[in-house]
């Protein structure tokens, strides 16, 4: 720190540092050693069938770890995201090096290389779904703003949005204790 005494930059810090480093170096890669074999498609206590992802896009990842996977922390990502050229993120296992792992990189679902769109799906616990609704919402605009404003007036922190194409209804997530003053 300032002060000169070693320190800790909490959850995830020696990851975090690898990635600072890996861009003040302008490295071609950074490798996350861990005690997984990369990321998986799914929490394997839920799905007993998950398999590890080999590609995922530093999007992708973001999401993942926000909804709840922990084999990268985002804040990790961000020195590699910010390089220029942006530096891939490989975690591999420590008990199983001869395993490739996850390549986390700039590239999107898009990518030709992909056999399906879906790379994996997270759960998050403690959480509610609000679905407003009515053919007074229908083409009338300002209509999501005003109701995001109020929720953010509120101080409701919405999670996921979904709004139907025909304009009908917008549903939310919110945390479950929020969800009183959202209504």
């Amino acid at each position: 720190n300032t002060r000169g005494v070693a320190t800790t930059l909490q959850r995830d810090g020696s990851d975090y540092s690898a990635a600072i480093v890996g861009k003040l170096l302008r490295s071609r890669a950074v490798t996350i050693w861990t005690d997984v074999d990369g990321v998986l498609s799914a929490d394997p206590r839920r799905v007993p069938r998950a398999h590890v992802i080999p590609e995922v896009s530093f999007n992708e990842a973001m999401e993942l770890a926000y909804f709840g996977a922990k084999v990268i922390h985002p804040k990790t990502m961000e020195p590699a995201i910010s390089s220029s050229p942006q530096i891939p993120i490989y975690i591999r296992n420590t008990f199983n090096p001869s395993f490739p792992g996850t390549r986390i990189y700039t590239s999107g679902t898009s990518h030709t290389d992909r056999d399906r769109c879906v790379c994996g799906f997270s759960s998050v616990e403690g959480m509610a779904l609000v679905n407003v609704e009515g053919s007074g919402l229908v083409g009338v605009p300002g209509v999501a703003r005003r109701l995001f404003g109020t929720l953010e007036g509120m101080g409701v922190n919405v999670v996921l949005i979904s709004q139907a194409s025909s304009e009908h209804s917008i549903t939310f997530a919110i945390p479950n204790g929020q969800s009183d003053a959202a209504k």
